[in-house]
């Protein structure tokens, strides 16, 4: 089997996708934050498939 297709070994992350955890932190408290500041109509009783 050649090594050409292998990449182990080969793949570095990308440091700029990174964040810290305090940022997650923040973005997942906004988005919570967001969601909670939805409406929904009051004959909302969950998804019908």
């Amino acid at each position: 089997m050649s090594s050409h297709f292998c990449k182990v070994g080969k793949i570095k992350p990308n440091v700029n996708k990174l964040m810290s955890i305090k940022e997650f932190e923040r973005r997942i408290s906004n988005f919570v934050e967001d969601i909670n500041k939805v409406d929904y109509p009051k004959n909302f009783d969950g998804i019908a498939i």
